[in-house]
């Protein structure tokens, strides 16, 4: 039962995949199932990964990330022995590619950005700290970030002085004012939203706080409805059953949590006030009308 969630991948396919050695043995057949011949044991010595996906971009990040976490534990640390990948078209591709690349920033931007004062110097060895290998260069103050490849998530300059603030610091920033002056207030909708929280809570019930998304059965099935007139919003690929689509009302929440609840002492008095989405019809395709409901 656990299977079913990855068939619909290759249901259709008039193919399946399967891994095997050279003596004929299957090691798997991604992406359902791994064979037992290529479990790992405590007596395993040496370790054949293999990464397959829909996504190459996303199989060359895995299989990175992988290669890199099992390689700082071998006899030799950090050896990795790549692997020809030939493809059906008879490409012939070497992985893991392990790849590095360079950034150049400069220190003032960083500064500037993330509110320090530090040195082009101070800021490389903070980056440094965070898994970058940064040096300043002869010109100004200009640093070369090196980005290692299980780094993947450092995509843009944003990245990196993220990464500069968290070394720095969150709470060693110092806080500044605004060059601008605005008088913020609440949206009429948030306001009285909190109001009828209060006027709840006190007479009481408790807040439940239910995830956004659910299950079609959540929504349908469990509800003794269709599921296409909920007019609900699908994922296009999710990831678990549990979150299909996004709520059209707020009553599954409260009834799984009403569920997981019963041993507690009666009566249960639960209330939500959170927007759930629905497709509006009367617009385009990808029109959407969000709305805050309470129940």
């Amino acid at each position: 039962i656990h299977l079913r969630h990855y068939l619909h991948i290759i249901e259709n396919e008039p193919l399946y995949p399967i891994i095997y050695d050279s003596n004929g043995i299957v090691l798997s057949m991604p992406p359902i199932i791994n064979g037992d011949h290529s479990k790992i044991s405590l007596n395993t010595k040496n370790i054949f990964i293999e990464c397959t996906a829909t996504d190459l971009t996303k199989a060359k990040i895995t299989l990175d990330m992988i290669v890199t976490m099992f390689s700082e534990y071998c006899d030799e640390p950090f050896t990795v022995e790549e692997a020809e990948v030939v493809y059906p078209d008879g490409r012939l591709c070497v992985y893991p590619e392990l790849a590095y690349r360079t950034e150049t920033l400069s220190g003032d931007f960083i500064n500037k950005r993330v509110g320090i004062n530090e040195s082009a110097e101070s800021i490389a060895q903070l980056l440094t700290r965070m898994c970058l290998r940064s040096e300043v260069s002869g010109e100004g103050d200009l640093i070369q970030v090196e980005i290692p490849p299980m780094r993947a998530d450092v995509i843009h300059a944003c990245d990196i002085m993220e990464d500069a603030a968290i070394a720095h610091g969150f709470n060693n920033i110092v806080r500044s004012t605004p060059r601008t002056y605005t008088v913020a207030n609440q949206l009429p909708l948030n306001k009285l939203t909190e109001l009828l929280r209060q006027d709840l809570a006190a007479a009481g019930f408790t807040e439940a706080l239910t995830f956004a998304l659910c299950s079609q059965e959540d929504i349908a099935d469990k509800l003794r409805k269709n599921i296409v007139e909920t007019r609900a919003v699908h994922i296009s690929n999710p990831k678990t059953a549990e979150f299909q689509v996004v709520r059209t009302s707020l009553l599954p929440g409260l009834l799984k949590t009403l569920a997981a609840n019963r041993k507690m002492p009666l009566p249960l008095k639960l209330f939500e006030i959170s927007d759930v989405v629905l497709k509006d019809e009367t617009k385009g395709v990808f029109d959407v009308l969000m709305s805050r409901n309470a129940c």
